[in-house]
Parts: structure tokens; sequence; C-alpha cells
């Protein structure tokens, strides 16, 4: 299966029935009110900007690592939900509280400084950082030299860690990653629609729901009392002058970067370059000691990730308002809370996605 098939048009629609779904869309019209309770943080970001004079700071904590688990956090409500058993009303209503508890922009952001550790950890990119760090080379006109000039090279030039060798190495590695990711994501998305087809053929899935505007409120109340998710201690490798690369393969479940479906990864889109040059500016960063909280948080910037994400959320709030059955909710959770989110993430992987 290639990446074009995970994250297109192509995946195959759920033979849930015409009715149910002309059903839906015409509440949906209806219902758009009540979903757009929690539009206004569904504002998406600024255009990244480069980072300023505190680029040469010193971390206070694991910043890169901290804003990745809620990339690792979504992983772990994706593996949470597989395990709930289609035998009850609860199942969907779980899964509608942990799917929709993900802001877009904490999720965007997440995945971008996953995927720079993973970049850090290539082995071929994570050599020639250390070689330029030990190599001393000078910034032409400047006395800096070694860590610094290479901290200095990276604030004036962000696509400058593409001159690195071992770069390509580490985006095939994102692209790999994303792709295997989406293909787990994905294949419980079409799980939860298929089964809103064989849920109709029960009593339970059939049963009527609590109010719309209430099973919302209640989604919006669990995702705002649900502490930031915790950070392992992820060991590191060290090298010469102190640069650092993560060991992720060795972690176990959600941090793992085989947490997803193993599948070929496609070609990157050519509209990701500038997403691709802000992770493997980070991964530099992280390797030499040169990340604090801030230059995190510009660089993990993902306007058409944010932007898609905070859509999909839009959407799957205005279909759990036209629902009034566990069925009909199914459907709407594996379309939006699971497929849309896939290929919101997955597009850096898919040039011919839709």
């Amino acid at each position: 299966m290639t990446s074009k098939t995970i994250f297109s048009a192509a995946i195959p629609r759920a033979t849930i029935s015409r009715l149910t779904v002309s059903r839906i869309k015409k509440r949906i019209g209806s219902a758009a009110r009540i979903a757009c309770w929690g539009a206004a943080s569904l504002t998406a970001f600024a255009a990244t900007t480069g980072a300023g004079a505190d680029s040469l700071a010193q971390p206070a904590q694991p910043a890169l690592e901290r804003q990745a688990a809620a990339y690792v956090q979504f992983r772990q409500d994706v593996a949470k939900i597989e395990g709930i058993p289609f035998t009850s009303a609860e199942t969907t209503r779980e899964a509608h509280r942990l799917l929709s508890a993900h802001n877009a922009q904490d999720l965007t952001s997440g995945w971008m400084a996953y995927a720079a550790l993973l970049a850090a950890e290539t082995e071929e990119f994570g050599d020639a950082i250390e070689a330029y760090v030990k190599s001393n080379k000078r910034k032409k006109g400047t006395r800096l030299k070694g860590r610094d000039a290479l901290l200095a090279e990276l604030g004036e030039n962000p696509r400058f860690a593409r001159k690195l060798k071992g770069s390509e190495a580490a985006i095939d590695r994102i692209l790999k990653t994303t792709v295997a990711d989406g293909a787990r994501i994905v294949t419980l998305g079409e799980a939860f629609k298929q089964q809103a087809y064989a849920m109709q053929k029960t009593r339970w899935g059939k049963v009527k729901l609590s109010p719309a505007q209430k099973r919302l409120s209640e989604a919006h109340s669990f995702a705002a009392s649900r502490p930031y998710p915790s950070t392992p201690d992820i060991p590191k490798r060290e090298g010469g002058k102190g640069v650092i690369a993560p060991s992720l393969t060795g972690l176990a479940g959600e941090w793992s970067p085989n947490w997803g479906a193993r599948e070929a990864p496609g070609d990157a889109d050519s509209t990701s370059d500038a997403v691709m040059d802000r992770i493997l500016n980070l991964a530099v960063r992280y390797s030499i000691g040169g990340l604090n909280p801030k230059i995190v948080e510009v660089y993990s910037r993902n306007r058409k990730s944010n932007q898609c994400l905070s859509m999909a959320t839009l959407t799957l709030n205005q279909c759990i308002a036209a629902t009034r059955t566990p069925y009909e909710e199914a459907f709407c959770l594996g379309e939006h809370a699971l497929n849309d989110v896939a290929g919101c993430i997955g597009w850096v992987a898919a040039p011919n996605a839709s």
C-alpha cells in the first residue's frame, strides 16, 4: 500500500446505508450552531518566523520531548480505543471523549517535535552534526566556530540543516514513520465506519443518546480537565563535543518509532519543504543543546496541518451534533476523528492526497 492509498480519497467508503449518511448530513446543517461552541479555540497559527537572539539560549527543561508528548498521547488514545470492544453505547462515548480531547495546535506541534526527535536519532544525520561541531569550522565573517557557528548558521538560514550529510536520510525516516502511523489510524477509522453499519442491527446501537449539546459539553469538560501527558526519561547517546542523540528505538509502546503499521514511504509533498526545514532545524538544535521552549514553539509550527486539524475538529463537532444514536456516532468518529486526522498529519508524505 502506498502513501497515496492511505491518505487520499481512494480509501474505500464504509458500507453504512445511504439513508443513514443522508440523515446525518441533513442534521449537520441544523446542528452547526451547537458545534461552534469551541470555534474560538480553533484559530489557525500565524506564519512561522525565525528565532532571534534567544537562539543561543540553553534549555531549562526538555522542551522538545515535552511537546512531542502531545502527539504521543494521541497515539496512546488510538491504542486504547483499539482495545475497546463494540459491545455497548459507551464504546463510542469513550472514543469521542478521548479523540476530541486533542487540541489542533498541540497535536500539530507535537507531531513536528516527535519528527525532530526521529531526525536527531537518525545515525547519518547525527554523525554529520557531530562532525560539524568537532571540525571547529568558522562561520564566514565572524569569529564563531564549531557549535556556536552552527547555531549562528541555523539562526541566519533556517534551511541550513539541509546542507548537512544525512538530512535526506532523516527526512526519509520521518516519511516512513508518518505513513506507518497514518495506516494504523486509518485502519481504526475504517473499522469504526464498518461498525456503524453492523451496529444498526443491534438494539444498543440504535438506542437514543443524550442530547448532542450535553455530549459535546462533556467532551469539552474532559479535555479541559485532562492533565498534560507525561514524558519518559528518553535515553540519549552522547558523542563528542556534547552532541547528543535520543534513543527512541529502544522505547516500547507509543514512544517507539515502530508504533504504526509497516508501510512503504511516499515521496514528500513539495509544499512540505518548509515543514521539513523546521523539523531538521529543531533536530540539530536539540542535538547540540540549543533549544528552549520559545524556539520549540516557533519551529514546531505547521500552518497547513493546524488549519486542517482545526477544520477536522469543527467538522467532527458538527457531525456529533447531528447524531442521535451510537451507530451514527461511530461513523462520525471514524470519518472525522480518525481518517481526517491521519490525512492532516500525513499530507507531508502524500503528494497526491486530496
